[in-house]
């Protein structure tokens, strides 16, 4: 499914570099449409636009890897999205060559924060996707905290055990995936809806088995999680 999804938006940037370059679609180009006269006369059009699309074409192609990279490998496309960013933001910081019009010194300090602060959202944002779920064990539940965490009372509980590999997944229906941590709602290639907890892609992994849900969980190392298995059991 996040093949498909990213292969669209890929196709998307294609067509918007296109539009640019070749048809000369110069309104879709930030800040021109709403120009003055004078300010357009300024702007080096042609060269704002064939870098544009170049830009598109790039983003396009990290992307449709990105999907194929999150699809079929167990590899994390963290590296991919900050090359993305830093692509991007370096193409914005070049274009402003082509454009002669005066920049306030407003314009750049926006400019400086909004990357800043692009930054900041996917550092932050990566960093809780590779937080640890903290798991709690009460007299009645399994509690797993953190992000799309769960619950799993113990009287629903059919079985507790130790596999070497995860089943076949087929796609992430909502949580987070960079390659290798898992975490959230998953569903297998039968079609099974599962909860997946892992930051490895090594075993052994903890399958916890309840009436109305099935919850994998290990952690980076082996000696962690077998420790919170044997406090499960």
């Amino acid at each position: 499914m996040s093949i498909i999804i990213y292969s669209v938006i890929s196709l998307l940037f294609i067509i918007i570099g296109l539009a640019v370059s070749k048809y000369k679609c110069y309104w879709l180009i930030s800040g021109y449409n709403t120009a003055s006269k004078v300010e357009k006369e300024n702007m080096e059009i042609e060269e704002i636009a064939k870098h544009m699309s170049r830009m598109c074409y790039v983003i396009s192609a990290i992307l449709f890897l990105g999907g194929i990279i999150t699809e079929y490998f167990n590899f994390t496309i963290i590296p991919l999205v900050i090359i993305l960013v830093m692509i991007v933001f370096g193409y914005l910081f070049y274009l402003q060559r082509f454009d002669h019009n005066k920049k306030s010194k407003a314009e750049t300090v926006v400019l400086v924060v909004v990357s800043f602060i692009t930054f900041a959202i996917l550092i932050i944002t990566f960093s809780l996707g590779n937080e640890p779920n903290e798991i709690k064990i009460t007299d009645s539940s399994i509690i797993i905290d953190g992000g799309y965490g769960t619950s799993i009372k113990k009287e629903n509980i059919i079985s507790i055990e130790s596999i070497e590999s995860l089943p076949e997944i087929s796609s992430r229906t909502n949580g987070y995936s960079d390659g290798v941590n898992k975490k959230g709602d998953f569903k297998l290639e039968n079609g099974e809806k599962i909860k997946l907890y892992v930051q490895s892609e090594d075993g052994p992994f903890i399958k916890i088995t309840s009436k109305d849900k099935v919850v994998f969980i290990n952690y980076k190392d082996k000696v962690e999680t077998l420790k919170l298995l044997n406090n499960l059991k």
